[in-house]
């Protein structure tokens, strides 16, 4: 029996960014655009933190850490808001759907940044698995966010609508981007401070230093140690490296030198 072209059932791709939204869709956004990307910063072990040594990949992302972390949070919050609103109508919903749409591409770009460590985690740690939600979050961002533009279509003529969903990805990327920028500032300085000043300098930088030791490479210090003849100032390193990271500069001197 021929079904007739109404009862043709859409093909998968098709259901997925269409405007019906299903209940196993909305659970599957909920799990792998909220839950999961939190669950993965909670527990990150390389990408975004420097506790674990594998060169070439030792730093990871960590030097965009703050800018990662800020954007994605207001992705996530957003997705959220979308969600709860159900597809309501708003011309709200272009700026909505631009920061889902930024969200998404953040996500790509980070899955793909991350792939050589994603495949080297499938080798030799079960954890390399996670490596792989990036690209699944950007899929749940981008399906969301075109349904957002769909609804802000009807209430908002093209240019208009552009303007707005352009509007939303800004307000979501400038406020990360400018506190990397600052917090960058003030690590650098603060860094010069504890290679080059005196012991005041040095504690005040430290103190400074120990709120992004996280997100900060502190092998210039470890260098700096190893070049030191002066025994005051190499206390004073491994003094400060010590406050801000929790580590004995010897062991990660001795790492590096291998």
């Amino acid at each position: 029996m021929l079904l007739s072209q109404s009862e043709v059932k859409p093909r998968f791709w098709a259901r997925q960014f269409s405007d019906k939204v299903t209940m196993p869709q909305t659970v599957f956004d909920i799990l792998f655009g909220v839950v999961a990307p939190v669950l993965c910063f909670i527990f990150d072990p390389i990408v975004f933190k420097d506790s674990f040594d594998l060169a070439p990949f030792d730093r990871g992302l960590s030097p965009f850490a703050i800018f990662v972390y800020l954007f994605s949070a207001l992705s996530v919050i957003t997705l959220a808001l979308w969600l709860i609103l159900a597809g309501r109508r708003s011309s709200l919903n272009a700026i909505i759907a631009g920061v889902l749409l930024a969200g998404s591409a953040c996500s790509l770009v980070i899955g793909i940044l991350i792939f050589p460590l994603s495949i080297l985690g499938l080798l030799f740690f079960f954890i390399g698995i996670f490596g792989f939600i990036p690209f699944v979050t950007a899929f749940v961002y981008l399906r969301n966010g075109i349904r957002a533009v769909r609804t802000a279509t009807r209430l908002a003529g093209q240019p208009e609508l552009t303007a707005m969903v352009l509007l939303g990805a800004v307000l979501a990327i400038t406020p990360s981007v400018l506190a990397q920028w600052q917090i960058n500032r003030t690590v650098t300085q603060s860094m010069n401070e504890l290679l080059t000043g005196d012991v005041h300098a040095a504690q005040s930088a430290t103190q400074k230093l120990r709120y992004f030791g996280w997100a900060t490479d502190f092998d210039p210090v470890v260098h700096a140690y190893s070049r030191e003849t002066d025994q005051t100032r190499k206390d004073t390193l491994a003094k400060s490296y010590r406050e801000i990271t929790g580590n004995d500069i010897e062991n990660r001197l001795a790492i590096l030198m291998d």
